[in-house]
């Protein structure tokens, strides 16, 4: 549990008192420890990181804010460390709070910065922009009078964002508007959702969740009763892109699937009082024990979905499937400082029921990539796979691999964008035309793009500002032959962009799950089986037939050679 005594240190401490409080903190820490060398070496250098910390403020040639200077020090401290432990001063402390409380304060709008303005993409029903009247395309053009021409969206949001009660003063322009529109927005309290999407496709019942927080087994509970009861054969959880959240959330949501008292995961840290373990307390959803699963991830999936995931394979209780995932299986435990600071430090590891680490380890600037990537070097990715993994078995007896990360029961490719269409996507050219085109014609929800409409978004491209900049990357030039070719492509854009704009965030979504490869490959294991069993004879037969692959290709290899 996080520790709710927080220290408050609203004024600078002195330095000569900053070096006694720390040497007395230090002696207090290691009273239990054992190793008289150990206790001596950390003292000592509790002393030179105070020492040196009094001649930089007081020496230096110029003026230097103590703060600033203690953070810097810090900052160093954990570039020591694993990627994962943070100092976490204001804003990010306030961003991880947000993060997995599931709310703050502000108006209920998600942003980008389009054509130099903070612009929106949609409201969310029900918030205070949303009962205004704030649409999808609208300028904020200026906050509390002020131009945000050129504005981040950091700089926007900071400014849109605060306490509920308050106002905030906004000016938008709109197409189809001569004058700009000025808008006085109280705040309220905005939820964010952990599971935006769950809806049936075909008989599957499908659900996206996009992080774990405070609030996510609850909405998922909710959404998986409704999808039964709109007769769901199956469930689809799509943990794709979700870099993951609470343990808390991540146990909670795995035991919904599992029976009680089957191991969920388990963590080893250097002190004893982070080995634990965590167990299904629950019996699972009611209903859900008998629903055929089928989990996707990708290598942007990490964390808290990692721990699902292997606990859904581990007792195979469906399938994983789709790309390995990132492996950040390490335990992070936030120590609040101050009211309004922290410190994020890795204190143990994750363990998967049948013994893996899910942890890789990487370097510091090794981030979790939310973008599908092709590997630069063809030759690297083989050699990475042709190194022997570790193998475990499930509780069926089925052979799953450790090394870092999950590995899905069955791998399933995702094509990439092409890169006009990478070019396109970054310029926002299809949302830009949507805004434009929406505001003086009707847009039905069985809308599809024809070529007239097609037309028009070739003649606006050619008024694009940046797109010969994104064009020139890959060394693309806006043809009537490359259009041609992108014709699908801008189609199904223009219809995605035109669904939002109208018909909110979830419309836009199905069309773009549309040509989801990964998803419309899941979708098809589901038609051809009926039982949870039936998927796990799916995943041995894809087994053995990539061993079988993997052999043939072996045996080529040794033939040329």
């Amino acid at each position: 549990m996080m520790c709710r005594n927080i220290l408050s240190l609203r004024r600078p401490i002195p330095l000569l008192v900053l070096v006694a409080l720390l040497t007395l903190l230090a002696g207090q820490a290691l009273a239990t420890q054992e190793g008289g060398t150990s206790r001596q070496q950390f003292l000592e250098g509790i002393k030179i990181l105070g020492a040196v910390y009094e001649r930089v403020y007081y020496n230096y040639v110029d003026d230097v804010d103590p703060y600033e200077l203690l953070e810097s020090g810090i900052t160093g401290m954990m570039e020591y460390l694993d990627e994962h432990s943070q100092y976490l001063p204001p804003v990010h402390y306030d961003d991880l709070m947000m993060s997995t409380e599931g709310e703050f304060g502000g108006l209920g709008i998600t942003i980008n910065i389009r054509d130099h303005y903070p612009t929106v993409v949609s409201p969310i029903e029900g918030t205070p922009a949303f009962l205004m009247g704030v649409q999808g395309g609208d300028k904020i053009i200026e906050i509390e009078g002020d131009t945000t021409r050129d504005f981040t969206s950091n700089e926007a949001v900071k400014l849109l964002r605060g306490e509920p009660g308050t106002a905030v003063n906004i000016t938008i322009e709109r197409e189809g508007f001569e004058k700009p529109i000025p808008l006085t927005i109280v705040r309220d309290i905005i939820k964010v959702e952990s599971v935006p999407y769950a809806f049936m496709i075909d008989d599957i019942g499908y659900v996206r969740i996009q992080n774990f927080a405070r609030t996510t087994a609850e909405e998922l509970s909710i959404a998986i009763d409704d999808l039964k009861a709109a007769g769901a054969r199956g469930i689809l959880l799509d943990l794709r892109w979700n870099p993951g959240g609470l343990l808390d959330a991540a146990c909670a949501v795995s035991e919904m699937f599992l029976d009680q008292g089957d191991l969920i995961v388990y963590t080893k840290g250097r002190l004893r009082n982070q080995n634990r373990s965590y167990y299904s307390e629950d019996h699972g959803a009611p209903g859900t024990e008998t629903l055929p699963l089928i989990v996707m991830i990708n290598g942007a999936s990490a964390s808290a979905s990692e721990i699902v995931s292997a606990a859904v394979q581990d007792h195979d209780r469906g399938l994983v499937v789709g790309k390995t995932s990132f492996g950040k299986g390490s335990v992070q435990t936030v120590f609040p400082l101050t009211e309004d600071r922290a410190l994020k430090l890795t204190t143990a590891k994750y363990y998967t029921p049948s013994g893996r680490s899910i942890h890789k380890d990487r370097h510091r600037d090794d981030s979790i990539d939310l973008t599908e990537t092709a590997p630069t070097d063809p030759a690297d990715e083989v050699e990475l796979d042709s190194e022997p993994k570790e193998q475990f078995q499930t509780d069926g007896g089925r052979i799953i691999y450790g090394g870092g990360g999950i590995t899905p029961d069955i791998e399933i490719e995702q094509p990439f964008l092409g890169d006009f269409e990478v070019a396109i996507e970054r310029d926002y050219s299809l949302f830009q035309f949507a805004t434009k085109w929406a505001a003086h014609h009707e847009v039905p929800r069985d809308l599809v793009p024809d070529d007239a409409l097609i037309a028009e978004f070739h003649d606006f491209l050619a008024t694009r500002e940046k797109l010969p900049e994104y064009l020139e990357v890959y060394e693309l030039e806006l043809t009537s032959e490359l259009l041609a070719e992108e014709h699908d492509y801008i189609a199904k854009g223009l219809r995605r962009e035109l669904m939002r704009l109208k018909f909110g965030q979830e419309a836009a979504y199905r069309v773009a799950i549309e040509d989801d490869v990964q998803l419309q490959e899941a979708l098809d294991l589901f038609r051809r089986v009926s039982t949870t069993a039936d998927l796990i004879k799916l995943a041995d037969e894809w087994a053995s037939e990539r061993v079988a692959a993997d052999t043939e290709s072996e045996a080529e290899t040794a033939t040329v050679h």
